[in-house]
C-alpha cells in the first residue's frame, strides 16, 4: 500500500509542474537586437531562426517588424512569387524547450489570403490543437482573417486579409501551449493569387512554465491514489 508520505510526494510533485505559468513577451528588436548579424535567438527556452529555402539566414534590423534581410521584404517573412513549392519561401523556426510553448504573436501589414489549399500563414508542428483565436480590427472587419487547425498534419493556418492591410496591428492567441511544448515549429506564409504574401512580425510570446506529460501523469496517479484511499 502506498504510505502518506509518498503520496503526499506525489501529489507535490504534480502540483509543482502545474504551478502558474509565466508569460514571456519578445519585440522584434529584443529577438533581432537591432543589428544585420543575427542568425539566431534563443534565451534556453525557446530559439528564433530564420530560413530560405532551407538554409539559415539574417535577421533584419528593424526593431518594430522582425523579417529576413535581402528578401522581397526586408520587414516581413514573404514568399515572393506565385509558387508555394519552389523553396525560395521565407521561414521561421521556433524550437520549445520541453516546459515551454507558443501563446501568441502579432503583426502589421500581412497579406495571405488566396482562395487554395497552399494559401496563408501556415504554421506546422503542433502536437494538438493550440486552441487559436484571432484578435485585432482584422479579426472583426468585413474582411475577416480566418484561422484553421489540421489535426491530421499537426498545421494551424492563417488567411490573412489583404483588406485589412493598413497597418492595424492584429493577433492570433495560443489557450492551449502544451501543443507545441518541447517541438519545433515552422511559420511560412504563401500566396498562389498575389506575389509577396508576408508577415511582418511585431512580438512573440510563449508560455514557459508549461507541466511536462511526466508531470501531469504524476499528479493524475496522485489524484487517484487519494480517490482510493478515501473510497477505502
Amino acid at each position: 500500500m502506498m504510505t502518506r508520505t509518498l503520496l503526499a510526494s506525489l501529489v507535490a510533485v504534480g502540483l509543482a509542474g502545474a504551478s502558474h505559468a509565466a508569460i514571456v513577451t519578445y519585440t522584434a528588436g529584443d529577438i533581432n537586437g537591432g543589428v544585420l548579424t543575427t542568425t539566431s535567438f534563443t534565451d534556453g527556452d525557446i530559439t528564433l531562426t530564420p530560413f530560405v529555402n532551407g538554409v539559415q539566414t539574417t535577421f533584419n534590423d528593424n526593431v518594430t517588424r522582425l523579417g529576413i534581410v535581402g528578401g522581397s521584404n526586408n520587414n516581413a517573412f514573404t514568399d515572393p512569387d506565385t509558387d508555394p513549392g519552389n523553396g525560395n519561401e521565407e521561414t521561421l523556426e521556433f524550437i520549445f524547450s520541453a516546459t515551454s510553448g507558443l501563446t501568441g504573436f502579432d503583426w502589421d501589414f500581412a497579406r495571405a489570403d488566396g482562395p487554395g489549399a497552399n494559401d496563408g500563414v501556415f504554421i506546422s508542428g503542433f502536437t494538438a490543437d493550440p486552441g487559436a483565436t484571432l484578435g485585432g480590427p482584422g479579426a472583426v472587419s468585413a474582411n475577416p482573417n480566418t484561422v484553421s487547425y489540421d489535426a491530421g498534419t499537426g498545421t494551424l493556418q492563417i488567411d490573412i486579409t489583404g483588406a485589412n492591410f493598413g497597418g492595424n496591428v492584429d493577433s492570433i492567441a495560443f489557450s492551449n501551449p502544451g501543443a507545441s511544448a518541447g517541438q519545433t515549429l515552422t511559420l511560412v506564409a504563401t500566396d498562389t493569387t498575389q506575389s509577396g504574401a508576408q508577415l511582418p512580425i511585431r512580438s512573440i510570446s510563449f508560455e514557459n512554465q508549461v507541466p511536462e506529460p511526466g508531470s501531469l501523469a504524476l499528479l493524475g496517479l496522485g489524484g487517484l491514489m487519494i480517490a482510493r484511499r478515501r473510497r477505502g
